[in-house]
């Protein structure tokens, strides 16, 4: 064998490597941001160290920083693979594609379900209790959670071309679209208090909610 097939060999069987190697390494990602979440639920932000980090997720410490540069960084990769998981981002870059009320709708109904998510309540219970004592993390759950969903409606409601609307327009109306998803539900699940309600019941007040917004944005042109 020839040096120069040996080394394409060699450059070959590298690159292979790198491939196997990346889905392991996504997998670590998820694995960290899994277990960062169950820490942040059980024990709030201030008491979980990138160490307890590392060891419930069965990684070093190095493993964890390679992803996160830090606590903060890590925390907002944790409020927002929660969002990314009822596909709010997704549905609101389709403009293109799609009429404003079918995106709008998708965003509604995707953001009652995560705001139904037992989860998602408990993190709103953690930050609200730990908020008082640390803006830092309010501040962080505000940026990585509403304030980026607000954005991101924004952003639509100026670029689609059934709006158009100005920026301090969209980010008024937006912010009101969020407000009005919200509801009674949220305030009860927030105080412990019943609030679930069945899916049609659920979907049938997104629907509502787009249909004022639409209005609303009426007002605006």
């Amino acid at each position: 064998m020839t040096t120069s097939s040996t080394t394409a060999k060699t450059s070959s069987e590298q690159s292979q490597a790198r491939m196997v190697g990346r889905p392991k390494s996504s997998e670590k990602r998820q694995q960290i941001l899994h277990h960062a979440g169950e820490l942040f639920l059980l024990q709030g932000y201030d008491r979980t160290s990138m160490d307890a980090v590392a060891k419930q997720s069965g990684v070093s410490k190095q493993t964890v920083y390679s992803h996160f540069q830090n606590k903060d960084v890590l925390y907002n990769a944790v409020i927002e693979t929660k969002c990314e998981e009822y596909r709010i981002e997704k549905a609101a870059i389709c403009i293109d594609s799609n009429p404003l009320s079918d995106i709008l709708y998708s965003i509604a109904s995707s953001f009652i379900q995560l705001l139904n998510d037992k989860r998602v309540i408990a993190m709103y219970s953690v930050v609200i209790g730990e908020s008082k004592n640390n803006l830092h993390l309010a501040q962080l759950f505000y940026d990585a959670g509403p304030l980026h969903s607000v954005n991101l409606v924004k952003d639509l409601l100026i670029k689609h071309p059934e709006s158009r609307l100005l920026e301090c327009n969209a980010k008024e109306l937006s912010t009101d679209f969020f407000n009005l998803l919200k509801g009674n539900y949220h305030m009860l699940s927030m105080l412990g208090l019943a609030y679930e309600q069945k899916p049609e019941d659920l979907e049938a007040y997104a629907r509502r909610v787009v249909d004022k917004t639409l209005k609303i944005a009426e007002l605006f042109k």
